[in-house]
């Protein structure tokens, strides 16, 4: 008798620690082994215990072999739970239709989940319907890019703008096809140039902001392009007006005394000196009258054309005049500006004007050179002293260069 309760002892440890100890082996005690129905059921819970600690763990697919109650709970279980991964595997991929009917409260929960997600895809699905909508069909172009600064959306209306198709442009860098030197900053407006497929260029002001952070999200930053190339066509156009003139392409009289009156400013601080040639066509009105005054433009026009062939870039080419012009020389003295004076009297009393077949029109110029001294105090005042040199190379026979000290004898 106490042998028996001994071994119900023995058995009763062996069950416990088999449900409470992950570590417990999967064979029953080696004393309690003759004993037949009890090592039967030590080896089904054994396998029952083994099925749910892979069960915990994800693992459905391992097949349940055993028979009995036991094993066919966990049967079904496994089944409802490959079912229930089966269901979730497709609300992943956008069917919303699936529905739980055999896990209780759970089923209540996850088909309310479900029903919920469908609804905010819906919606989701029609922000982004109308979103492009607006994108696909708005003037302006609308990009989106990466943290690298690549494009990952393009909005259609670039082939208005630019003449590409948005895949062509999706996956290539911005600074590819703007003038932009690197990725643009969030939060800034600026003007560009954008490089259209035929080669030509088109401004654009490009207005960037960044999108809200999301983990994995590909876009970073949006920005809108504008198409800005008529307007920025009429501000050059009329830039030119205020500072060109219209017949000669050199600058006008007002633009022209304002960078000299910046020059002779600054000419202190740089410490070098500034010159201004001044030049009149000789005999203008002899060419007007005798050849017609189309014929006298087009002598004012090749004077702007050679002498910019003679000029440095940084000098400024001016009609100050009807037939008169000035050139203002930065960083050149009196002595260095007559040597100039007299390259631009040679070429052009060796150019040739034709403005009509048959026509040829020679012509000559007379110069006046000046230095800008500290005691004047206004560019009227060098221009004035230029002006006076040229009356005196005129006085002089013409077609030559004088400076503004023959200029002060002659007067």
């Amino acid at each position: 008798m106490s042998e028996g309760v001994a071994d119900l002892d023995r058995a009763v440890a062996a069950l416990q620690r088999l449900l409470t100890d992950p570590h417990a082996p999967e064979q029953p005690p080696a004393e309690l082994r003759t004993h037949k129905g009890f090592a039967e059921l030590y080896q089904e819970l054994a396998a029952v215990r083994s099925h749910l600690q892979r069960i915990s763990h994800g693992n459905l697919s391992q097949p349940i072999r055993q028979r009995g109650l036991l094993s066919g709970y966990l049967k079904s279980l496994q089944a409802e739970l490959r079912h229930l991964t089966w269901q979730t595997q497709r609300i992943a991929a956008g069917d919303f239709s699936q529905r739980v009917e055999f896990l209780g409260e759970f089923s209540a929960a996850f088909n309310t989940m479900t029903e919920a997600l469908a609804r905010t895809t819906a919606e989701l699905s029609q922000s982004v319907a109308h979103y492009r909508l607006l994108a696909e069909n708005v003037a302006d172009v609308i990009l989106t890019l990466d943290r690298t600064g690549r494009l990952t959306y393009v909005s259609p209306s670039v082939f208005r703008l630019a003449g590409y198709q948005p895949d062509e442009l999706v996956g290539r860098s911005l600074t590819e096809v703007t003038s932009l030197k690197g990725p643009p900053r969030p939060d800034t407006v600026v003007e560009l140039q954008v490089r259209c497929k035929d080669g030509t260029e088109r401004w654009a002001e490009m207005t960037t902001a960044a999108l809200p952070a999301e983990t994995g999200a590909e876009a970073v930053l949006v920005c809108v392009l504008r198409d800005t190339t008529d307007r920025k066509r009429l501000e050059l156009n009329l830039e030119q007006l205020a500072t060109v003139d219209g017949l000669t392409g050199a600058f006008n009289r007002r633009f022209f005394v304002q960078l000299c009156e910046r020059e002779i400013a600054e000419a202190p601080r740089r410490c070098r000196p500034v010159a201004l040639v001044m030049l009149d066509v000789d005999h203008f009105k002899r060419i007007n009258d005798q050849y017609g005054h189309s014929a006298g433009d087009e002598v004012l026009r090749q004077v702007v054309r050679t002498g910019r062939q003679v000029l440095r870039a940084e000098d400024a080419f001016g009609r100050v005049g009807g037939d008169e012009f000035a050139v203002l020389r930065p960083g050149t003295t009196a002595e260095q500006a007559v040597r100039v004076a007299e390259r631009l009297r040679a070429a052009y009393a060796e150019t040739e004007v034709t403005p009509d077949a048959g026509v040829r029109i020679r012509f000559t110029a007379s110069f006046g050179v000046a230095q800008w001294r500290p005691e004047w105090r206004t560019a009227d005042d060098l221009l004035l002293r230029a002006d006076r040199a040229l009356y005196a190379a005129k006085r002089a026979g013409r077609n030559c260069v004088c400076t503004d000290t023959e200029g002060d004898q002659g007067a």
